[in-house]
């Protein structure tokens, strides 16, 4: 099965943060909103720190991955033009279904990332968020998201992080080397396997490391205007025994300050000139 087969397999069977929904019927009012809290509270409180959603009023917004219509729903409510796109044929649905209970009616559709089906020129911003890391071919995705951008639009990327406590602590030190998780399986196979979902199917994950990004977005023709690390939390940490029972204890704003180095996630902002 090709990647973005086993994609669309893995996020049509269960978008991303489903999981986080506990006992709530999917596709009602209170599922959205019991993952959008467990999201904002918990998982990515610093996301509506870093990106302007209140500033996109107005504006031509291109989401890449649009997935159940978490971050729609705050492009939309802020008053921006909204267009999302995924490789499912389900997210699509998921994200119209899910605005619709706020009467917010975004322009969703199914596309894949390395060929936008848009005119030059056509957008003030693209947007991705734990997407392009799963997909074939990244150059071709932001060569094609410059393209499609007005000049001076901005590109937002986020991508997993390969210099994380969470990647070379967690899942190559402890689970792969220390628990011999080599003797089942390839670390890419590990990786492969950090998705939560209900599908048997495995995507595709990168990582990448800030210079490389920086790297990919001149490469594509972009200015890099900033460039941040976040994302640590408990679960992020391994379960050795003894000292796992002592993570949970741990001062979040700690967490927080290593994170801002040696988190799972690095966020980048760019301009096309």
């Amino acid at each position: 099965m090709e990647a973005k087969d086993r994609a669309a397999k893995v996020w049509g069977a269960s978008p991303a943060g489903a999981i986080y929904a506990g006992g709530a019927e999917p596709g009602t009012r209170e599922f959205f909103e019991t993952v959008r809290r467990r999201r904002n509270d918990y998982e990515i409180p610093w996301l509506a720190e870093l990106v302007p959603f209140g500033a996109m009023s107005g504006r031509e917004v291109l989401e890449i991955g649009c997935g159940a219509g978490f971050d729609a729903y705050d492009f939309c409510k802020a008053g921006a033009r909204y267009t999302g796109i995924d490789i499912t044929p389900e997210n699509p649905r998921r994200t119209r279904a899910h605005l619709s209970l706020y009467a917010l009616k975004p322009k969703v559709a199914r596309a894949d990332a390395e060929d936008l089906p848009f005119g030059a020129g056509s957008f003030d911003v693209t947007y991705s968020n734990g997407v392009l890391h799963h997909t074939p071919d990244i150059a071709r995705s932001l060569s094609e998201q410059h393209r499609v951008l007005k000049s001076g639009g901005e590109v937002w990327v986020i991508l997993y992080h390969r210099h994380s406590i969470f990647y070379w602590f967690t899942l190559f030190l402890v689970e792969h080397l220390l628990y011999r998780g080599f003797r089942k399986r390839s670390f890419k196979e590990r990786l492969s396997m950090i998705e939560y979902t209900t599908s048997d199917a495995r995507p595709l994950v990168n990582v990448y490391g800030r210079g490389e990004v920086r790297r990919m977005l001149r490469d594509a023709g972009f200015t890099v205007e900033a460039l941040w690390v976040r994302k640590l939390v408990v679960e992020d940490l391994p379960g050795l025994p003894v000292i796992g029972r002592l993570w949970k204890h741990v001062p979040r704003s700690w967490l927080d300050a290593a994170g801002k180095r040696f988190g799972w996630y690095v966020i980048a902002r760019a301009r096309k000139p």
